[in-house]
């Protein structure tokens, strides 16, 4: 009911803006090379841009709800503070547009280039983001909440406290291409809200989470090697089958979250919570566990073989005697 109630909200809106769409705006979009054009503060709700030149173009505070931009040349422009929610960005070339507090809600960027990109401070929620290539694009602070970036390039990217709730990051590339970040730097998320985010299949190698709020995230087949956890919030997360050899996760909150069948090999969870943490089948070689709380940790057909586990509290009766 919320979401229907949202959208008839939406129609309301789009249709009043239509109905103010000026004789001049029409006279404006005659032809559809606008290069460099000032088309600030006009009223363009529903505008047919498909395709249209608008490199340079300065479209500040512009309405563009609903309008469509496929295939559109967007590079250099300046949309900040646009009102462009539901419009059609699909395979359109954003790269180095400055996108700032420009309001993006349920706009489909799939397919498209947002190279360098700017989205600080935007509201993107819904925006769908398969496909497209965001390599090196800042969304700090933007909110993303259940945004689709499946399949999506965010190498070097910038999400540092982003609101991420629900979004999907399936088989998206976000990570360097080794350990040792040889080629792209990986994307930062830190401080970022993940919560109940989907990263099932995605690269993360190097990504830093550092602070984030992964709470009920998951990270089911992802390949996490390097990758920083540091004093994250992982509670109940889902790490099932995750590559995470090397990753750094000093004072972390895993509680209850699950690594079956995870490689862990030369993990750092130093400090970390793992209360209620599932590790069945996981390979936690040279793994470093020192001073962590492992109060109801299941380690069953596990490989612990050289893992550190100094001062560790609630140590399981089987490992100290192995130890």
């Amino acid at each position: 009911m919320t979401h229907l109630y949202r959208n008839i909200i939406f129609l309301i809106l789009f249709f009043s803006q239509m109905a103010s769409y000026s004789i001049h705006a029409e006279m404006l979009l005659q032809g559809k090379d606008f290069q460099g054009k000032n088309l600030s503060g006009e009223n363009l709700a529903g505008a047919d841009l498909k395709g249209a030149n608008l490199y340079g173009a300065s479209l500040i505070g512009t309405n563009l709800t609903g309008a469509d931009l496929s295939g559109a040349d967007l590079r250099h422009s300046y949309l900040r503070s646009a009102l462009a929610r539901g419009a059609n960005f699909t395979n359109a070339n954003l790269g180095k547009s400055d996108l700032t507090r420009a309001d993006l809600r349920e706009v489909d960027f799939s397919g498209s280039n947002l190279t360098l990109t700017i989205f600080d401070s935007s509201r993107l929620d819904g925006a769908n983001f398969s496909n497209a290539l965001i390599v090196g694009a800042s969304m700090r602070k933007a909110s993303l909440k259940e945004s689709i970036l499946n399949n999506s390039t965010l190498s070097d990217a910038d999400l540092s406290q982003a609101i991420l709730r629900g979004a999907s990051f399936k088989e998206a590339n976000l990570g360097a291409k080794q350990l040792g970040f040889i080629g792209p730097s990986p994307a930062r998320l830190v401080g970022a809200d993940l919560q109940e985010a989907i990263f099932s299949g995605a690269n993360l190698k190097g990504v830093n989470f550092r602070e984030a709020n992964l709470t009920n995230a998951i990270f089911k087949n992802a390949s996490m090697g390097g990758s920083i956890l540091e004093w994250a919030k992982a509670k109940g997360s889902d790490f099932s089958s995750a590559r995470l050899t090397w990753v750094l996760a000093y004072g972390a909150d895993f509680q209850d979250a699950s690594f079956k069948g995870a490689k862990l090999v030369s993990a750092q969870f130093v400090g970390s919570n793992l209360k209620g943490a599932k590790f069945q089948g996981a390979n936690l070689t040279r793994a470093n566990l020192s001073n962590c709380n492992l109060q109801d940790v299941e380690f069953k057909n596990s490989e612990i073989d050289e893992a550190l586990f100094y001062s560790a509290k609630n140590v399981p009766a089987e490992i100290k005697k192995d130890r």
